[in-house]
């Protein structure tokens, strides 16, 4: 799920002692939400042929063959993500020059959403953490507070989006939309740890293997009701 590094600190530091937008910073940004909002366009449509198709075999039962359908609740999912934690990653996948691991050791209050949306909560700490880039003098104190407060532990809120692949298996795409160090607390340093996760720790899908044990059904379609993550298997 990239972390936000000493070095990162640094950066926003410099940076914000000032910048001036340009015509080609602002082409960029531009550039940069419209390949945001096509792509949130694209995913509202696979969604909605989700739910089309789930509504229609609701409606035709006869047509699905010998397909069936599971219903996984919140606290199913919670309770399947916790057969996969602790989970232990590198802490240079959050940044190039941090050493150490973070420990994902929680998923928590999982509540469906619309458009095969789900929320939950992340509970992580930092193992060792060590920044090796140079730091100056007098961002050093600064640095120990994040990594102090990574020890302590993190917790991300995400929003999650759920399809099935062609390979069959349950897609996750998270994306962090806020981050809290449990010590330390500081604004600037918890956004650039959120923004440092989406970009490098949750830029690429999590695969979830929902095939039943002992069978050959394997899930063909899902859609995501108030209260049920639907999952239709099929041969």
């Amino acid at each position: 799920m990239k972390a936000l590094s000493p070095g990162l600190l640094v950066l926003w530091a410099f940076a914000s002692a000032g910048c001036v937008t340009d015509p080609a910073t602002r082409m960029r940004q531009a550039e940069k939400e419209n390949q945001r909002l096509t792509q949130e366009l694209g995913e509202t449509d696979r969604a909605l042929q989700s739910v089309s198709a789930y509504t229609e075999e609701l409606r035709s039962p006869g047509k699905a063959g010998r397909s069936f359908t599971m219903y996984y609740s919140p606290a199913a999912l919670e309770q399947m993500a916790s057969q996969l934690l602790p989970m232990r990653m590198a802490a240079r996948n959050f940044h190039k020059q941090l050493q150490g691991e973070v420990i994902i050791e929680r998923i928590s209050d999982v509540r469906f959403g619309p458009l095969n949306t789900l929320t939950c909560r992340a509970e992580m700490r930092g193992d060792n953490i060590r920044y090796t880039g140079s730091v100056p003098k007098a961002y050093q104190a600064e640095v120990r507070k994040f990594q102090s407060g990574v020890a302590a532990g993190v917790v991300a809120d995400l929003v999650v989006e759920l399809s099935i692949s062609s390979e069959n298996a349950l897609v996750a795409r998270a994306n962090a939309t806020r981050t809290r160090l449990k010590a330390n607390s500081n604004s600037q340093a918890e956004g650039m740890l959120r923004d440092a996760m989406n970009e490098r720790v949750l830029r690429l899908p999590f695969a979830f293997d929902l095939t039943i044990q002992g069978g050959n059904a394997v899930p063909r379609r899902m859609v995501l009701t108030a209260n049920h993550l639907a999952v239709t298997y099929a041969p």
